[in-house]
């Protein structure tokens, strides 16, 4: 089998798409990660010598990776990595259906570290959110909103705005629901920024009545009409700093104005 990234299939996602949940946390957990995607992929190769290779050095990876400043662990985790390769390598040069090996290449990546590639090349048999879960559980984010976050990445988005958004929320429990829906609506949109989250926590800090609220989310969306509404407002009440930043679009200025600015 090639070692060359596979292409993704239509409805899939491709090795960079993958790629990003390594990177969109600090605390990645690569042994969590190597015993999921092992725990999908070993029932399902067929050949029993391949299988009982995988198990053993996926159990010794695993190990490893708990542990990677073990001598004696690393020296035994290159040689299972070693033998699964050497063993799907001869498999592989006698006349058999190489699709029966895909798993067992399968497994052989995740030995490798290789998580991304291997999660491109078994996503259309295994299923996106099946990976998803993996996926994330090996992030160890303790404040995610783990709905959200499948929710954005199936509505198409990146993994990396997707855990930004979950993490949001779910630091920012306890926001009202009008600001976590903004959350949802902009992160959709790619348009969540730190600025923008600064902003709804001002408002959160703000503690708003309905019709400020109200506002607040006019604002927010750089309604035209609401902008320029309350900025008028504010420039008679004296308040032309805020009014002029207001209407450059400056965020931080939003829960100001909705406070004083309501009517």
């Amino acid at each position: 089998m090639s070692a060359q990234p596979p292409e993704a299939h239509p409805g899939t996602h491709d090795v960079g798409w993958w790629e990003q949940f390594e990177s969109a946390s600090g605390r990645f957990d690569a042994a969590i990660l190597t015993t999921g995607l092992t725990e999908l992929l070993l029932p399902k190769i067929t050949s029993q010598l391949l299988q009982r290779e995988a198990i053993i050095a996926a159990d010794i990876a695993i190990m490893y990776r708990n542990k990677p400043n073990s001598e004696g662990l690393r020296d035994r985790y290159d040689a299972a990595a070693h033998r699964l390769r050497e063993t799907i390598g001869r498999l592989a040069d006698r006349d058999i259906d190489r699709t029966t090996l895909l798993e067992a290449e399968a497994v052989s990546w995740v030995i490798d570290g290789d998580f991304a590639h291997a999660a491109a090349e078994i996503e259309a048999r295994v299923g996106t959110v099946v990976l998803l879960r993996v996926f994330v559980a090996a992030l160890r984010v303790a404040h995610l909103d783990v709905n959200v976050t499948a929710q954005l990445l199936n509505g198409g988005r990146t993994p990396a705005e997707s855990i930004y958004a979950g993490k949001i929320l779910g630091k920012y429990g306890y926001w009202p629901d009008w600001l976590h829906n903004l959350v949802v609506e902009h992160a959709m949109a790619g348009t969540l920024t730190d600025e923008f989250v600064a902003a709804l926590d001002l408002c959160a800090f703000a503690t708003l009545r309905s019709t400020q609220a109200r506002l607040a989310r006019q604002l927010l969306r750089q309604e035209p009409e609401a902008i320029n509404n309350a900025a008028r407002t504010l420039e008679t009440i004296g308040e032309i700093e805020i009014a002029a930043r207001l209407r450059e679009g400056d965020m931080g200025a939003v829960a100001f104005a909705a406070r004083f600015a309501s009517v």
